[in-house]
């Protein structure tokens, strides 16, 4: 794995990408369904940086079918703290007229899965988030990171937009930028010389800080957890795992060994088998920032 990440030239990395792609291909606004989530908190907090340089506007909703409550209240935390433009739409009473149509009389249907439901859920919002976007003539953002990327841990056609900021970093990166740009709204609140520019900062200092308490979920209503889903107790876990096997150059079995001694056989095994699973997915991406831009 590389060497620790210098999160303020990432940071500055991101945006400065984000700005030369939105602008190189005279786009009118960015487009970005909020959840709550981390990932869609760090590329708020990015999206807003490349706003105040170029006065495009950030366009920011939260679209809640079966959100938790903590997601839901943080989601409009992080649309106003961020976003040049923000509104909450309830996609709940869309949604199960959706199921209707699809399964007809029968609504209580075995056909029904949690991860179909949950697919119909993401396509949803964004069919929402395009209709926006074509409106504004601006562009959908991606909040997918790399560990998301290599577990299969999003829908196709579903939650992928056109342009990903994260896509370099693995998940444990992305908590370590999001805690990097709380401490810089922070120093920023303590340096603020009016008062309206103080609550302004401290105003996002807490909404980065409430998405990083959160515990991470799809939003979909799949399980109680990501973790859950991945079968992990962590993401330092999954993030390791993943790094060992898919970047490390040693034998394939003393891989497995490595692995196995410090996590166990059950838990390596779910990581990297969704990770098989999933190549399918991987065929197709949206305009991604490199890694190797900020290391």
């Amino acid at each position: 794995m590389d060497k620790k990440l210098n999160y303020e030239t990432v940071f500055d990395t991101l945006v400065e990408k984000t700005q030369e792609y939105v602008e190189s291909n005279h786009l009118k606004a960015m487009i970005l369904g909020i959840s709550g989530g981390i990932d869609s908190t760090v590329v708020a907090a990015l999206c807003h940086e490349v706003s105040k340089q170029t006065g495009i506007p950030l366009i920011g909703r939260s679209l809640p079918i079966k959100n938790k409550n903590d997601e839901f209240s943080t989601s409009k935390l992080v649309g106003e703290a961020f976003c040049d433009n923000f509104e909450v739409t309830n996609l709940y009473e869309v949604f199960n007229k959706f199921l209707t149509l699809v399964d007809g009389d029968n609504l209580v249907s075995l056909k029904r899965t949690p991860i179909a439901d949950g697919n119909i859920q993401a396509r949803l919002r964004m069919i929402y988030l395009y209709n926006l976007a074509s409106i504004h003539k601006g562009l959908v953002l991606s909040t997918d990171n790399q560990t998301e990327y290599q577990l299969g841990f999003w829908t196709i056609h579903g939650d992928v937009g056109d342009f990903n900021p994260l896509f370099g970093l693995w998940k444990t990166e992305v908590y370590e930028l999001a805690k990097w740009i709380e401490v810089m709204y922070g120093t920023m609140a303590e340096g603020a010389d009016e008062a309206m520019d103080m609550d302004d900062y401290l105003n996002k200092e807490l909404a980065i800080h409430k998405s990083i308490a959160l515990t991470p979920t799809d939003g979909l209503g799949i399980s109680n957890s990501d973790l859950d889903q991945i079968g992990a107790k962590s993401y330092a876990e999954v993030d390791d795992i993943l790094q060992t096997m898919l970047l490390y150059k040693n034998p394939e079995r003393e891989k497995w060994n490595i692995l196995y001694s410090k996590y166990g056989e059950e838990v390596v095994n779910k990581v990297w088998n969704r990770h098989l699973a999933s190549e399918f997915k991987r065929k197709n991406l949206p305009i991604v920032i490199e890694r190797e831009l900020y290391i």
